[in-house]
């Protein structure tokens, strides 16, 4: 992706602007062109769970007994394993609690991932969306990394919502070339 965006980029700035078209196109193409590649990440994988009940919940973490609205926590993110070459795939996991008024049995919960590179979003990856009862989840996706990326350090936004309830954690991974 990179090195497409930078040629197409390199034409680009030469037939905008001449010589010093070309090399300021070709950064900004290359920068473009890394982004159209991880824009194409899906899911190698994703598969969610209950791992704990009410009870086990407050135990564990000492949530309210009782809430008004849908409430979500998240207890740990990752992303493993770390570092990666390009082409390896990458585990992404999320541990969460879902607290539900007493006569709401479950709540639509939105569970998304968002990837970063030095700030900038490369790939918002498709948001899971589900029925989910009160307790403690596992949310895990595999993702793979493409062949062209480029080494560094990668964060993972890992997003639960339910209603108006929403929390966020933070994990990363390096690639290595």
């Amino acid at each position: 992706g990179a090195l497409s965006g930078a040629a197409l980029g390199c034409v680009v700035g030469l037939a905008a602007g001449g010589g010093s078209g070309c090399a300021q196109g070709a950064a900004i193409g290359a920068v473009s062109g890394a982004v159209v590649g991880w824009g194409t990440v899906k899911y190698q994988q994703y598969q969610a769970s209950q791992v704990r009940s009410v009870n086990e919940d407050q135990r564990l973490y000492g949530l309210a007994k009782s809430v008004d609205t849908a409430q979500v926590k998240i207890n740990k993110s990752s992303s493993s394993p770390s570092p990666v070459r390009p082409g390896d795939s990458v585990q992404l996991a999320t541990d969460y609690s879902i607290r539900l008024p007493k006569q709401q049995a479950v709540s639509p919960v939105s569970e998304s991932w968002t990837l970063k590179k030095d700030g900038q979003v490369l790939a918002a990856l498709p948001q899971q969306e589900s029925q989910r009862a009160s307790g403690g989840w596992n949310a895990n996706a595999v993702i793979p990394i493409p062949s062209g990326a480029t080494s560094g350090t990668y964060v993972i936004e890992h997003k639960v919502q339910s209603g108006n309830s929403y929390d966020l954690s933070i994990s990363t991974f390096d690639v290595v070339n």
